[in-house]
């Protein structure tokens, strides 16, 4: 049998045997502590905290007559102390981060402001240095491999605790640094190293590869839409990315329509509902007292012929309606200052119908339409433009070449007084029945223009017109179907037949009566006269226009980007006849 020990007993006095050794050491370690923070030279850190009476240190100070620092003379203790203080290391005494070092007479201050130099940086707003926060006031001391990323970024004084950060602020020179631009010159700006380089070749890059590359970029001001010549042809078009991407979004929409891949269609019950018809109808104009829905042909007569129109007048604007400022508005209210009770019919696809709703609430009759090109060109030469109109607007002087065919086919078919959304009118035009102006002259044979112009319904010259249109249409050149169009067919009929102006129901009008001035010298009469001299002249030129012209062209596909100057001539001519004259042009 195995031999049973007895149980080992414990010592009674072991619990109070481990606190004295606790306790012992303990004091020990107190005792080694209070050792080195006595021997510290940096007991005197902040001496100016201590009250005098209560501080032991400048007795233990003074003690030691071996220190060369402190001289026993009649001298002020306060001041050994600073010295005291300074000679222990101007690094030692800045514990604190805030710490004022030199001031601005300090002449040891000069060499503070450079990068490296014991951990003090340059602050330029007091003017004094500072102690780099969490640096080593010995400059022997090595700074670990790796600095602590989470350190703070910015004291409290808003100073950037990092060395690097400081020293690259530091060495920005110019504002072209600041704002991180390219330098012409060789040298680069210290913030752009590193990454700089990188990202031109990477923009340089998406630039160069055509699949990328878009003209639809709307932080290129040369590519702006809102920024460009609204007069002339638009280049902005879809690159080959931008069609892959557009082909994607409709072969998505194939799949899943937007009622959702799930969506279950179901079949309506249908009920009698009146007012069904017209809610699948198309609104083509809109004016007070007149049914929205009516057909196209059937609102034009009703609009035209309600016998208070006393004049027919038809515009068309193509543009995006913000384009149409306050120069044009100037010369419809200078149509409606002479024809009050005129009816203007303005052609347009882009406007909203209720565009010019606050003519209408003034009581002037002014519609927005939308042309109907089936109904307009019905039994006509040109009546092919309609079905192929998918088409046509995908040419690029579609804008100008569709408003010169609709403005013929309007007045062929309701007969009126056509003008170009740029024309001010300065006299009547009820006298004038049947006629055409002439813009200049080349080589002493007239040139017809088709900004102002006047016929009768179903006239016979309209259709040579627009039979001219269809037979020599060509879409690659810009006149060609507008004030050229007009030149070939009066001079075929002329020339060739030896029909007369009378014959052809057509009365021509002098130039001067509807261009005044001619589109090589309207720019310079957008300013204000330099000296009397010239003052007179335009003087005389406004008189002489007032007196003996109809209509005054100021060519906007010229000055569109011009401001006409206040007391200058093409200034008095907009705001003569004006109705809102407080809008500024």
């Amino acid at each position: 049998m195995l031999r049973s020990h007895a149980p080992r007993r414990r010592s009674r006095y072991a619990p109070q045997l481990c606190a004295f050794i606790a306790a012992f050491l303990l004091l020990l370690s107190i005792s080694v502590l209070h050792s080195r923070i006595s021997s510290s030279p940096l007991r005197l850190s902040l001496p100016f905290r201590s009250s005098p009476s209560s501080h032991p240190i400048p007795d233990s100070l003074f003690d030691d007559a071996d220190n060369d620092a402190f001289d026993a003379s009649s001298d002020d203790l306060i001041d050994e102390l600073d010295d005291g203080v300074d000679e222990a290391g101007k690094g030692d005494k800045l514990s604190e981060e805030d710490e004022l070092l030199h001031s601005d007479d300090d002449p040891d201050s000069e060499d503070l402001d450079l990068p490296h130099t014991g951990g003090l940086f340059w602050d330029h707003l007091l003017a004094v240095a500072r102690r780099s926060f969490g640096k080593s006031s010995d400059p022997f001391v090595e700074e670990p491999l790796f600095p602590d990323s989470s350190k703070i970024s910015f004291g409290s004084d808003d100073q950037p605790v990092d060395d690097d950060v400081r020293i690259k602020l530091d060495s920005i020179t110019s504002i072209e640094d600041l704002m991180l631009m390219k330098p012409g010159s060789s040298r680069d700006s210290p913030l752009r190293s590193g990454w700089a380089r990188w990202l031109e070749g990477k923009a340089d890059f998406l630039r160069r590869d055509k699949m990328l590359r878009s003209n639809l970029e709307l932080l290129n001001p040369k590519n702006h839409p809102l920024l460009q010549d609204p007069d002339g042809a638009g280049l902005a078009s879809l690159t080959k990315g931008d069609r892959l991407m557009q082909r994607a979004i409709w072969k998505e929409i194939e799949v899943n329509p937007f009622g959702g891949a799930g969506t279950k269609r179901v079949e309506r019950r249908k009920t009698l509902n009146l007012d069904a018809g017209k809610e699948r109808r198309r609104r083509w104009g809109y004016f007070p007292g007149m049914d929205p829905y009516l057909p196209f042909s059937e609102f034009m007569e009703r609009f035209l012929d309600s016998g208070k129109c006393g004049l027919r007048v038809f515009m068309v604007w193509n543009s995006p309606p913000w384009m149409y400022g306050v120069r044009h508005q100037r010369g419809l209210e200078s149509l409606l200052h002479h024809h009050r009770d005129a009816c203007v019919v303005v052609f347009s696809e882009t406007m909203e119908l209720d565009f010019f709703s606050s003519f209408v609430k003034e009581g002037f009759k002014i519609a927005v339409v939308m042309p109907n090109l089936d109904e307009l060109l019905s039994d006509t030469p040109a009546q092919v433009f309609a079905t192929l109109w998918y088409d046509w607007r995908k040419t690029k002087y579609y804008p100008i070449h569709y408003s010169e065919l609709v403005r013929l086919a309007a007045l062929y078919r309701y007969g009126g007084v056509y003008l170009d959304s740029d024309v001010v009118v300065l006299r009547s035009l009820a006298s004038l029945q049947n006629f055409l102006a002439i813009e200049n002259q080349i080589a002493s044979l007239p040139v017809y223009s088709g900004t102002v112009m006047s016929f009768e319904k179903n006239s016979a010259f309209l259709m040579e017109c627009l039979g001219e249109f269809y037979s020599t249409y060509d879409d690659t050149r810009l006149r060609w179907n507008g004030a050229e169009l007009m030149t070939r067919v009066i001079s075929r009929l002329t020339y060739k037949e030896g029909k007369s102006y009378g014959q052809l129901g057509v009365n021509i009008e002098p130039s001067f009566a509807f261009f005044p001035i001619g589109p090589h010298n309207i720019t310079s009469y957008f300013a204000e006269a330099a000296d009397e001299e010239e003052r007179t002249k335009q003087d005389a030129l406004f008189a002489k226009i007032l007196n003996e012209s109809m209509a005054f062209h100021f060519w906007n596909g010229i000055t569109s980007a011009l401001v006409p100057e206040t007391n200058s001539l093409v200034e008095k001519l907009l705001n003569h006849h004006c109705l809102h004259c407080s809008d500024v042009l």
